[in-house]
């Protein structure tokens, strides 16, 4: 049998087994096409804090070519509401087009009302025939990905008190500081979705692989490493430029689904990367100056969740189905231990007690525990209980650890003495976290509901949520 078959059988067996058996995030439905054409993506947002009532409806959304054809985008209504977008960004369509130069969007709009006294009244359309056009440069480029932003000016879209000309342009997109990103892996729409987090918006998007979900990023910061599950094969990102500068392809593994980075101390562009083989049972170590695997690891069964700590020079990861933690040493890339934990342990984070000591986080699915270990003891040193069944956690804010209940659907608060003192609903199958201390925002992708979570961490609160791409896995910031 070769080796293409047997790894197809077990990418097969594995769909049965973890999604029938331990409900794994993994996608089941069919990715997108692959083929020669592009992506669009269209998101909406309003300038106004305090909009009049406005509701309207969307029946046609088309893309004008260079040879002035319009192209439908939508094959169904999209109901928008002026309330609704407070404060919010939303995706009208993803669409797959041919590539090329487009000229602008045409959109129709079939009703509108807007808020009196005795309700909604319906207000006189555009003409004709409800159209709005919108002129713009749109450049598509073959299995590319790119996102437009209609900004709608709600306070200039009635004229005369009872015709709806909605003022909806596209806007203009400014280069965001690199310091202000964040990066959200989409696992089942093949591309990386880019926040601004000072706008707290979608602004682009980086198509990579099949089946994104872990994520890296170098120490100078300007290079993201994306492992994709499905293509077997790492894209490596610029992030200044939203680009796919190359691809490091997995000759070892099967199923990777994690990954993370050792810095090259003399050169710090470079490093090794650790991806977590969930079918195969192992650690792939791949160079990214040689662009090749250098070694398989072997570690517990079912790993899941991988971390690093660049410092001691280990690497940790938790195995789900064999309840340990595996420890490499990232030096010479050899297993140095394996910690019992409680079951089913599916994440792990390294962080600092209040003395400034390294402890290992290992979040137990299984058990509603969380392990801490000592890595100098190499051995568990407390538990705590929580109420959900904990998938992933991530510590920030003065040494506070934030959980993520996958299958309830929570996210559990702590104080810096890992003392839980809130658990709040968020979005459907919570899964990961990324904190940014400046601007007092916690970030949660919600793997069922493709969407992510903007969170007040002192405050305890869900603040808003942003929509993004199909199953979102991931979520990285850059720290500079």
């Amino acid at each position: 049998m070769t080796f293409k078959r047997i790894y197809l059988f077990f990418l097969l067996l594995s769909s049965l087994l973890f999604i029938s058996c331990e409900k794994w995030l993994i996608d089941t439905s069919p990715p997108l096409s692959s083929s020669s054409a592009a992506r669009l993506l269209i998101y909406m947002h309003s300038t106004s804090l305090a909009p009049p009532n406005i509701a309207f409806t969307i029946s046609e959304i088309k893309l004008q070519a260079e040879d002035n054809r319009w192209i439908n985008l939508i094959d169904s209504p999209v109901d928008i509401m002026s309330t609704g977008l407070i404060d919010r960004q939303i995706l009208l369509k993803e669409a797959a087009v041919e590539p090329g130069q487009y000229k602008g969007l045409k959109l129709i709009i079939s009703r509108a009302s807007v808020m009196g006294r005795d309700g909604h009244v319906s207000l006189a359309l555009s003409q004709p025939d409800g159209e709005v056009v919108i002129k713009s440069n749109i450049r598509l480029q073959r299995k590319d990905i790119s996102a437009v932003s209609l900004v709608w000016d709600t306070e200039k879209s009635i004229e005369k008190g009872h015709i709806f000309q909605p003022s909806i342009e596209i806007e203009t997109q400014i280069p965001s500081a690199r310091e202000l990103l964040l990066f959200i892996s989409n696992s089942a729409s093949n591309y990386i979705s880019i926040i601004d987090r000072s706008l707290e918006r979608v602004i682009g998007a980086v198509t990579v692989g099949d089946r994104p979900m872990g994520m890296a990023l170098n120490a100078t910061q300007d290079r993201l490493y994306v492992v994709n599950s499905a293509s077997r094969n790492i894209s490596v990102v610029d992030v200044t430029r939203f680009s796919v500068l190359d691809t490091i392809y997995l000759t070892a593994g099967i199923l990777p689904v994690d990954i993370v980075i050792i810095p090259d101390d003399n050169n710090l562009i470079e490093g090794k990367l650790y991806i977590a083989n969930r079918i195969s049972n192992d650690v792939t170590v791949v160079s990214t100056v040689a662009k090749r695997t250098l070694k398989s690891i072997a570690v517990g069964i079912g790993p899941s969740g991988i971390a690093a700590d660049a410092v001691r020079k280990e690497v940790y990861v938790t195995n789900e189905r064999s309840n340990n933690l595996s420890i490499i040493n990232a030096i010479d890339d050899t297993l140095v231990a394996n910690i019992t934990v409680d079951n089913r342990p599916t994440g792990v984070f390294v962080g600092k007690d209040d003395a400034g000591k390294d402890k290992i986080y290992v979040f137990n699915e299984g058990s509603n525990r969380i392990s801490i270990i000592s890595p100098s003891l190499r051995k568990v040193v407390a538990t705590i209980s929580v109420e959900g069944p904990p998938k992933r956690g991530m510590q920030g804010f003065s040494k506070r650890l934030f959980v993520a209940n996958t299958a309830a659907n929570t996210l559990t608060f702590f104080n810096s003495q890992d003392v839980v003192t809130r658990t709040i609903p968020v979005g459907i199958m919570p899964t990961g976290l990324a904190g940014d201390e400046k601007r007092n925002r916690l970030y949660v992708t919600n793997y069922g509901d493709n969407t992510v979570s903007l969170l007040d961490p002192i405050g305890e609160r869900v603040l808003k949520e942003l929509f993004v791409g199909k199953s979102p896995y991931g979520a990285l910031l850059l720290e500079r």
